[in-house]
Parts: C-alpha cells; sequence; structure tokens
C-alpha cells in the first residue's frame, strides 16, 4: 500500500506500521500547497514586523533572550541539531525509527509549524529511499520533545551523522549521494520543528500497540488451550454472562475464548457436571477473561491516545490563524511534553506484565501433580518405565525460566514518568522521562513472548499427554456396594502385621473415546501448525528443551499464533456494541 501525507486526514495504526515496513509514502499535492503558502506567510510576518520570535530569530531554551542576527539564522538552525544529538546507547531498530520519521512528517505536514514542504518531503524521500538515520536509543528526557533522537535524524538530512542503508551503516552524505538526494539547509524554525514533539517515544508505544494486540489474542488462544486440557468449562466465558458486568475488553476476551472452544468434544466430554465433579476452577481460568480483557482496555485505551498524538501538531512554537486568516499568531505552548504518551506506555508495561503473570500462574499449575487433573508430575510421558520417573526431571526447569522471566519484567515496570529531573536551568523543570520507560516497553515484549511460548510448550505435552490417557480424573461417587467390599477387605487384612495398618481406594477415572480426547478445531489446526513447523516435539524423554522454547518463543512474538486460529475462528479487535 501507498501511505499518504494529507493533512485532512488521519493516521491509522495499520499505516504507521505499514510505512514503517516498508511501503511507499507520499506527500498529498493540497498538503504541499497549504504548508508553501503558511511558510510563505509566517517569514513575511516576522520579516516585516521585526519581531522577537523564538524558534525563528532568538536563541534555544534559556538562550530564549539572546538575539540571533539575519545572517546567521540558518547556523542558529544546524547548530540546534548538531548541539542536541547526544544520544547514547545502541542503535534502536530501524522499524521504530521509521515510524518516527513517519510521525514527524505528519505532525509537520499538519501545518501549524511554520516549515517549507521540502521539509516534510526530505523526511519521506528518506523512506523512500530505505536510509534510515542511526539513533541512540537513550539521552531523551521525553520534554520539551524527544530532542536527542530527533536530531539524530534531523542530521540524515542534512547529510551529517550516520545512517543505515542496505545491508550497511554509512555516512549520510555518502548514503545521500548514492540515491541522488541533496542534503537540506535548515532555515528559519526549521531545526527546533524537526526535533521539537515526542515522536520517538510515540513510536516506541505504537510499535508496542502492534506487538501486545498479537500477544493478547495468543494469550486468549492458551486460556482456551488451557480451559480445556485443565477439564475446565467453557461457562466462564459465556457472553450473556459478561453482558451482566460489560467492560468491553473483558466480553472482548470473554468472546474470543468462547468462540474457540466450541465444538471441543473433550470439553462435551465432561459437560455433565457428575462427570468432573468440580465446581470451581482457579482464577487463572475462570477469570482469564476479566484480566485479560483489562490488558485489551490498557490497549485499546492506549492505542488511541497514541494515535492522538500522531496526528496532532507537537512543536514550539505553534502557529495559528490571526485575525485575517494568516497563519501568523506565534504562540508558544508545550505541546512537546510527553506525559499524554507516558502515562500510556506505562499501561502498555502494565498489560504486559498482567499477561506474563497469568500465563506463569498457569504454566506453575501444569507441573503439580496435585492441581493439573491427572496429568502427573511434571508432565512426564506417561509409558515412561518406573525406574525412569525416578531419572527423569520432565518439564520441571521451564516453570523455573517462566519464574525468571516474569519477575524481570516486573522490574522493568518501574514507573519512570513519575521521577522528574529538572533540566535546562530550571527552565524545562518538569518532564516526563518516559522515552526511557518506552525503551524498556520494546525490550521487554521479547520476554513477555517468551513466557507466552513456555505456557504454550507445556500446554503442547499437556494435550499429548491427555490423549495419550485413555481416562480423566472424575468425582463421580462409586456404588454403595464398591465401599462395602472395601471395608471389609480393610477389616480383614488389618490387624496382622507388627503396627502396619492396611488401607485401599477407589481410583475414580472416567473413560474417553479416541474422539472425546480431540480439542476444538481451532486448537487441533495450532496444533498441527505447530507440527509442520517441527515447533516443541512431544517430550517423551528427557532433553535438551532451550532451542526448542526459543524457536517457539520467535513463531509467537511474530504473530503467528492468531495468524493460524484466525481463518477458523476471527479474533477482531474491537470493543463489542
Amino acid at each position: 500500500m501507498t501511505v499518504i501525507i494529507d493533512h485532512t486526514r488521519q493516521l491509522t495504526l495499520t499505516h504507521v506500521m505499514s510505512a514503517a515496513n516498508g511501503s511507499r509514502v507520499e506527500l498529498a499535492r493540497d498538503t504541499r500547497q497549504m504548508l508553501t503558502e503558511r511558510r510563505e506567510q509566517i517569514v513575511r510576518h516576522v520579516r516585516e514586523q521585526e519581531i522577537p520570535a523564538y524558534g525563528f530569530n532568538r536563541g534555544f531554551g534559556h538562550n530564549v533572550d539572546l538575539s540571533v542576527p539575519d545572517e546567521h539564522l540558518c547556523d542558529l538552525q544546524r547548530n540546534l541539531i548538531l548541539s542536541h544529538a547526544v544520544g547514547v546507547g545502541e542503535p534502536m531498530d530501524r522499524t521504530v525509527v521509521r515510524m518516527t520519521m513517519l510521525l514527524r512528517a505528519n505532525s509537520l505536514a499538519r501545518g501549524f509549524s511554520g516549515v517549507r514542504p521540502e521539509l516534510v518531503q526530505g523526511l519521506l524521500d528518506l523512506l523512500n529511499a530505505g536510509i534510515t538515520p542511526v539513533v541512540p536509543e537513550l539521552g531523551s528526557v521525553g520534554a520539551s520533545g524527544d530532542l536527542a533522537p530527533l536530531s539524530h535524524i534531523a542530521m540524515a538530512l542534512m547529510g551529517e551523522g550516520e545512517v543505515f542503508f542496505g545491508q550497511e551503516r554509512m555516512p549520510a552524505k555518502a548514503a545521500l549521494e548514492k540515491t541522488n538526494l541533496r542534503p537540506l539547509r535548515f532555515e528559519m524554525k526549521e531545526g527546533l520543528a524537526l526535533n521539537n514533539g515526542v515522536q520517538f517515544m510515540n513510536a516506541l508505544g505504537l510499535a508496542a500497540c502492534a506487538k501486545l494486540k498479537d500477544l493478547l489474542r495468543t494469550a486468549a488462544v492458551n486460556s482456551a488451550l488451557v480451559a480445556q486440557v485443565m477439564l475446565a468449562p467453557d461457562t466462564y466465558f459465556r457472553p450473556d454472562f459478561h453482558a451482566l458486568r460489560p467492560h468491553a475488553g473483558a466480553r472482548r476476551v470473554a468472546d474470543w475464548i468462547w468462540r474457540l472452544m466450541k465444538n471441543s468434544p473433550i470439553r462435551a466430554a465432561h459437560r455433565d457436571f457428575k462427570t468432573d465433579g468440580q465446581v470451581q476452577d482457579p482464577y487463572n481460568i475462570r477469570c482469564a477473561a476479566q484480566v485479560l480483557g483489562t490488558c485489551h482496555d490498557l490497549i485499546a485505551t492506549a492505542e488511541k491516545a497514541l494515535l492522538t498524538e500522531a496526528n496532532s501538531a507537537t512543536d514550539n512554537p505553534i502557529l495559528l490563524p490571526d485575525a485575517h486568516g494568516k497563519f501568523t499568531d506565534i504562540v508558544s505552548g508545550g505541546h512537546f511534553h510527553g506525559m499524554p504518551v507516558a502515562v500510556q506506555i506505562y499501561n502498555l508495561m502494565q498489560a504486559l506484565s498482567i499477561m506474563a503473570n497469568l500465563a506463569h500462574m498457569r504454566s506453575v499449575r501444569f507441573v503439580d501433580p496435585v492441581r493439573n487433573k491427572g496429568l502427573g508430575r511434571d508432565l512426564k510421558w506417561p509409558d515412561m518405565a518406573g525406574e525412569d520417573q525416578a531419572l527423569s526431571s520432565g518439564m520441571m526447569m521451564l516453570e523455573y525460566a517462566s519464574a525468571s522471566l516474569t519477575n524481570d519484567i516486573w522490574g522493568q515496570c518501574m514507573p519512570s514518568h513519575l521521577f522528574n529531573i529538572s533540566t535546562n536551568s530550571g527552565q524545562e523543570d518538569h518532564v516526563s522521562m518516559g522515552t526511557g520507560l518506552a525503551v524498556r516497553l520494546l525490550k521487554t515484549l521479547p520476554r513477555t513472548a517468551h513466557v507466552l511460548a513456555i505456557e504454550l510448550a507445556y500446554i503442547r505435552q499437556a494435550i499429548a499427554v491427555r490423549k495419550r490417557l485413555g481416562t480423566i480424573p472424575t468425582e463421580a461417587t462409586p456404588p454403595d456396594w464398591v465401599n462395602e467390599e472395601l471395608n471389609t477387605l480393610k477389616d480383614r487384612m488389618n490387624g496382622h502385621g507388627n503396627g502396619m495398618v492396611f488401607n485401599a481406594e477407589v481410583s475414580r477415572e472416567h473413560p474417553l473415546s479416541d474422539h472425546e480426547k480431540q480439542f476444538s478445531p481451532a486448537s487441533e489446526a495450532l496444533l498441527a501448525a505447530l507440527d509442520e513447523h517441527g515447533l516443541f516435539p512431544v517430550v517423551r524423554t528427557d532433553r535438551y528443551l532451550a532451542d526448542d522454547v526459543a524457536r517457539l518463543a520467535s513463531f509467537v512474538e511474530s504473530g503467528r499464533v492468531p495468524d493460524v486460529v484466525s481463518p477458523l475462528v476471527p479474533l477482531p479487535w474491537e470493543d463489542m456494541e
């Protein structure tokens, strides 16, 4: 698809991710004309009125009181970018940088920044040529804007700094020459317009939103699988039940799980209460829709807020129309402040932490023979000989890995946006500190995918064990004659040993046919896909598992789980009416 930057339209998450992944981006003709007209208006106004204007002819930050002569106005903009490009750390992922470039171009194209269309087009030219500035991941306090990251991007427009082009890292000037692009010379206000705003933080948040949507759908698929293999009912997810407490996210997630469990033979096999006899399951199943639904609400709210930011004018000063409709009213303010974005970044961090915790608690249950409904100790293979049982750890240690990852995720959740450090000699005395939080968010996503993958590995093994077994536990009451015979036997056997007491009990199990061991169609489709890709083969004897889990985690992180089940059970994101 081609993404169009148009001041009369709104970018969506689909547009942003499409451009980030290489789609062509174009500037609408009417937007180009509008930018030209408004640039001419403000330049004429500043020069004719000879007014002091921040960003145009005054210094920056606490140097606002210093006047700049006309002959040095371009130097002012160039020096701003060069001096502010002080990023630290490893280069940020190219996809995020491309998103940042698109978002900055879209913000400038709103028409309230007073820049030439050539500036917007310059960013789009870099995107379309596949030139991605090298942007260190740290160095922004999230107000006044992501100054350092955006300055690294602006440097590439000037032919300064380094960029990625193809598979190489090279000087920006060389990449521009290879693609027949010319460096830009920034004019009044244009350097400031490029680095005022939190598009870097916002890009990180939107990238996380896209990933978290897939991870939440994966968590819902896992929930449906866990409910089936742990012999739980589907009634926890009934639509009429959730209509009584109609939180949008809970209703949506319950709807996903409800439909994913439809037509499940193993669910039908214990639908009669007398078969299973358990009234309620642990919260990790029974409350899955309420817990994951909250994550849905957090992600949906964040996406809405971050897209509002993506389609806003965020630099300083902003140009508003005067009494004659000319965009010459120069208004200083704080639209660059990152707090509206930072709080949403933290909400996304909360969502992934909640998802990871729920998945981990279910993994814990799988290895507990007292609580896993007949699946045995550590999900060891049922055919394993008795002497081999003592030699085997089965799936024991994956729970430890899950615990470690979950704890690490919690450690990344420090609310940095609540810990302000004043900057710029007190002029910028409250900053959002949201960008560092956003960087941690992006880095934590793979860990969350790994926790979900460990849970899926447990699910896969548990399903294989369940299908291998011929029965499921039951709480059905045995006939009276059985208890009578047992009591008679115990009376006859006791009293014939040195302090030894004979005891006996009936193992109550309900037989399942091969058909009744099948899971829902969507579940079986996922199991078949895992088999097809050779992902986490059934563990029959102890083996090295780390690489198997890593491959499964890559499958999960790439969004493949919902991709597999969606043709059978669509998982729409939007709130239910």
